[in-house]
Protein backbone atom coordinates (compact mmCIF):
# COMPACT_ATOMS: atom_id res chain seq x y z
CA UNK A 1 0.00 0.00 0.00
CA UNK A 2 1.48 3.47 -1.25
CA UNK A 3 1.97 5.96 1.70
CA UNK A 4 -0.66 8.42 -0.26
CA UNK A 5 -2.86 5.83 -0.13
CA UNK A 6 -2.46 4.93 3.83
CA UNK A 7 -2.60 8.97 4.45
CA UNK A 8 -5.92 9.03 2.94
CA UNK A 9 -7.36 6.21 4.39
CA UNK A 10 -5.95 7.90 7.81
CA UNK A 11 -8.19 10.95 7.02
CA UNK A 12 -10.72 9.56 5.91
CA UNK A 13 -11.24 7.17 8.67
CA UNK A 14 -10.42 10.54 11.08
CA UNK A 15 -13.54 12.27 9.21
CA UNK A 16 -15.70 8.95 9.93
CA UNK A 17 -14.97 9.40 13.40
CA UNK A 18 -15.04 12.99 13.76
CA UNK A 19 -18.55 12.88 12.36
CA UNK A 20 -19.76 9.90 14.68
CA UNK A 21 -18.59 12.31 17.64
CA UNK A 22 -20.41 15.49 16.52
CA UNK A 23 -23.49 13.15 16.45
CA UNK A 24 -23.67 12.13 19.73
CA UNK A 25 -22.44 15.76 20.82
CA UNK A 26 -25.47 16.95 19.18
CA UNK A 27 -27.86 14.53 20.31
CA UNK A 28 -26.46 14.81 24.06
CA UNK A 29 -27.34 18.71 23.64
CA UNK A 30 -30.65 17.93 22.18
CA UNK A 31 -31.16 15.77 25.32
CA UNK A 32 -29.82 18.36 27.77
CA UNK A 33 -27.26 15.64 29.26
CA UNK A 34 -24.45 17.10 31.23
CA UNK A 35 -21.69 16.56 28.93
CA UNK A 36 -18.57 15.64 31.23
CA UNK A 37 -19.50 11.98 32.57
CA UNK A 38 -20.54 10.31 28.99
CA UNK A 39 -17.44 12.12 27.75
CA UNK A 40 -15.07 10.93 30.20
CA UNK A 41 -16.12 7.04 30.13
CA UNK A 42 -16.70 7.32 26.53
CA UNK A 43 -13.09 8.65 26.20
CA UNK A 44 -11.74 6.39 28.55
CA UNK A 45 -13.01 3.50 27.01
CA UNK A 46 -11.83 4.47 23.52
CA UNK A 47 -8.98 4.75 24.98
CA UNK A 48 -8.31 1.53 26.86
CA UNK A 49 -9.83 -0.38 23.67
CA UNK A 50 -7.11 1.04 21.15
CA UNK A 51 -4.43 0.23 23.72
CA UNK A 52 -6.00 -3.57 24.27
CA UNK A 53 -6.55 -3.30 20.09
CA UNK A 54 -2.46 -2.50 19.22
CA UNK A 55 -1.31 -4.19 21.98
CA UNK A 56 -3.77 -7.11 20.88
CA UNK A 57 -3.23 -6.70 17.46
CA UNK A 58 0.38 -6.59 17.81
CA UNK A 59 1.01 -9.91 19.60
CA UNK A 60 -1.40 -11.65 17.23
CA UNK A 61 -0.06 -10.45 13.88
CA UNK A 62 3.62 -11.51 15.08
CA UNK A 63 2.18 -15.07 15.66
CA UNK A 64 -0.12 -15.57 13.08
CA UNK A 65 0.52 -12.81 10.44
CA UNK A 66 -1.75 -11.91 7.95
CA UNK A 67 -4.57 -14.25 8.56
CA UNK A 68 -5.36 -11.79 11.35
CA UNK A 69 -6.49 -9.16 9.16
CA UNK A 70 -8.82 -11.89 7.23
CA UNK A 71 -10.43 -12.89 11.12
CA UNK A 72 -10.81 -9.02 11.91
CA UNK A 73 -12.61 -8.53 8.81
CA UNK A 74 -14.92 -11.46 9.69
CA UNK A 75 -15.99 -10.09 13.06
CA UNK A 76 -16.28 -6.86 11.37
CA UNK A 77 -19.02 -8.46 8.70
CA UNK A 78 -20.38 -10.30 11.87
CA UNK A 79 -21.16 -7.18 14.04
CA UNK A 80 -22.78 -6.01 10.83
CA UNK A 81 -24.74 -8.71 10.27
CA UNK A 82 -25.90 -8.93 13.66
CA UNK A 83 -26.59 -5.10 13.85
CA UNK A 84 -28.62 -5.76 10.83
CA UNK A 85 -31.13 -8.35 12.16
CA UNK A 86 -31.33 -6.40 15.42
CA UNK A 87 -33.06 -3.57 13.69
CA UNK A 88 -35.09 -5.63 11.02
CA UNK A 89 -36.24 -7.61 13.91
CA UNK A 90 -37.53 -4.36 15.87
CA UNK A 91 -39.12 -2.94 12.92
Amino acid sequence: MSVLLLGMSLILLSVATSIDALAVGLSFAALGVQVWTPAAVIGLTAGAMTLLGTVGGRALGTRFGSRMAVVGGIVLIAIGVWILFEHLAVG
